[in-house]
């Protein structure tokens, strides 16, 4: 097992390895713990696990419908909020956390048998670090504590870990907060709000490519203990990125500038339903920055080749049926 090194908000000084040597993984070794199976990276990797033969322990409140994804996909009830109660009675060798909610629970998870852990963190601890909005702060602030106490935890009970922070995630199978939040926009207004030129480079990636990255690393030595910012593969102003989910939905671009004092009276206005309480109008500031990151160290130590950018909208978005998320995001 690697020993892990010291993980920081900064970016991650990441060692050069000219080869990669990855052994086949056992069936007997294939079990493993997913939180959050309903996420946008989950909702790919969990059936491509299964698809491999392995056994996938999904953890749940209760609150939500849980799918049916077959005899080796076992669902156990838990708040995860609340660190007291009793951890299930499982077998399971590798943690996939899409939700940052392991760094309070490794410690059971290692009496259960985890040897491995991947928690997915953000880039907004590198994008948002000189923004002036409270809220953003405290949210930063609660990133970089949390990937600490993941590190740290997975080095006392000998977890080898991997940290990734994606860039804006699109193409969940259960909608997502980039492509389809925008569409409802576009649907809504026939235009486009932004603030300024909205010149500000992006690089989204798709929720698929996380879970296949997810795959990579589980047993690849060259990883453990590091920290990756994983990006998709087209670099794209944000006006271009709008741009494109208007010709998704067979749509004319239309765009409209907005002042920022109208952008945060919207924000707030927004804010009063819970699926926007993450709207921030700090978010029309950001248009103008770039928020970019080369993906050249993960694809040197593990074969990262994301996807450009091709949003799909609506009816021909990936959904899962039967789903009440999913057949909103459909919408």
């Amino acid at each position: 097992m690697a020993t892990a090194s010291a993980v920081s908000s900064g970016d991650v000084q990441i060692a050069v390895r000219s080869t990669i040597h990855d052994c086949p993984i056992m069936a007997d070794q294939k079990s493993c713990i997913v939180l959050g199976a309903s996420s946008q990276p989950g909702s790919w990797l969990v059936p491509s696990l299964l698809q491999d033969g392995w056994t996938v322990h999904l953890i749940s409140r209760g609150v939500k419908p849980q799918l049916e994804y077959g005899a080796n996909a076992r669902w156990h009830s838990l708040d995860l909020r609340d660190p007291t109660l009793r951890f299930p009675e499982v077998k399971a060798r590798v943690v996939f956390d899409t939700l940052g909610a392991s760094p309070a629970w490794l410690g059971a998870m290692r009496s259960v048998g985890a040897e491995r852990a991947i928690l997915f963190s953000s880039s907004s601890v590198l994008t948002k670090v000189d923004s002036t909005d409270l809220v953003d702060a405290q949210g930063i602030a609660n990133i970089v504590m949390s990937e600490r106490t993941f590190a740290e935890s997975c080095d006392q009970q000998h977890i080898a870990w991997t940290i990734f922070r994606p860039t804006l995630i699109y193409g969940g199978k259960f909608g997502d907060r980039t492509v389809q939040d925008i569409a409802r926009v576009i649907r809504l207004l026939g235009f486009f709000p932004v603030f300024g030129k909205a010149s500000g480079l992006r690089q989204p990636v798709h929720a698929d490519d996380l879970a296949i990255a997810c795959r990579q690393v589980c047993d690849n030595s060259a990883t453990f203990g590091k920290t990756y910012q994983l990006a998709g593969d087209e670099i794209l102003s944000y006006r271009d990125m709008v741009r494109r989910i208007f010709q998704a939905m067979g749509k004319t671009p239309r765009f409209l500038r907005i002042p920022l004092p109208v952008f945060e009276l919207a924000a707030k206005v927004l804010r009063l339903h819970p699926r926007y309480a993450h709207i921030r109008s700090s978010m029309a500031e950001r248009m103008q920055k770039d928020m970019t990151f080369s993906n050249d160290a993960a694809t040197l130590d593990f074969g990262y080749e994301p996807r450009r950018f091709k949003p799909v909208v609506g009816a021909g978005a990936p959904v899962l049926a039967g789903h009440p998320e999913a057949e909103r995001a459909a919408k």
